[in-house]
């Protein structure tokens, strides 16, 4: 255990992102928002967060291609960004989410916590001693990253008809 804390404290992408899966996880289960900057009204401020969370994504698609190419030098410059992205990523989420909702909301709201979690436990902080955890670990990340798509793609329709 004091391993795994050494590795988290060189690592200060955990720690952030710790930091902003904590304050998504609160501010989901007590309804609390932060008080939007007013840029045109509570849409464009969805809007806006929105984008930023869809380009992340796709940005953190990237690294898979990446690694399906087989070049070593692109998978680890796209998985050092992968790590900040997908912390910045949260980050926004905490200012683009409202609460948790009803339904599929709900089951997108705790997709990206999962992914999020299952991305800090990485390789870096915890040393899968054998292959098949560390397979079963990146099956999850990815597995979870490929079920929040259609998630999202049904919220930004459905948020875009009822506005």
């Amino acid at each position: 255990m004091t391993g795994v804390l050494l590795r988290i404290r060189r690592r200060p992408y955990v720690l952030l992102g710790f930091l902003g899966l904590s304050i998504v996880v609160f501010m989901l289960t007590y309804g609390v928002a932060f008080r939007r900057v007013s840029i045109g009204g509570s849409l464009t401020w969805q809007v806006v967060t929105g984008a930023l969370l869809v380009t992340g994504m796709i940005y953190q698609w990237m690294l898979l291609i990446a690694r399906r190419a087989g070049r070593p030098a692109e998978v680890r410059r796209h998985y050092a960004a992968h790590r900040w992205v997908g912390v910045g990523m949260t980050l926004v989420f905490a200012a683009h989410a409202v609460r948790f909702g009803h339904g599929w909301t709900s089951a997108l709201a705790l997709c990206f916590i999962a992914i999020a979690a299952t991305g800090l436990l990485n390789r870096e902080v915890i040393p899968y001693r054998s292959r098949w955890i560390y397979n079963l670990w990146l099956w999850l990340h990815i597995a979870l990253s490929s079920a929040l798509v259609p998630l999202i793609g049904f919220h930004v329709w459905i948020a875009l008809t009822y506005q």
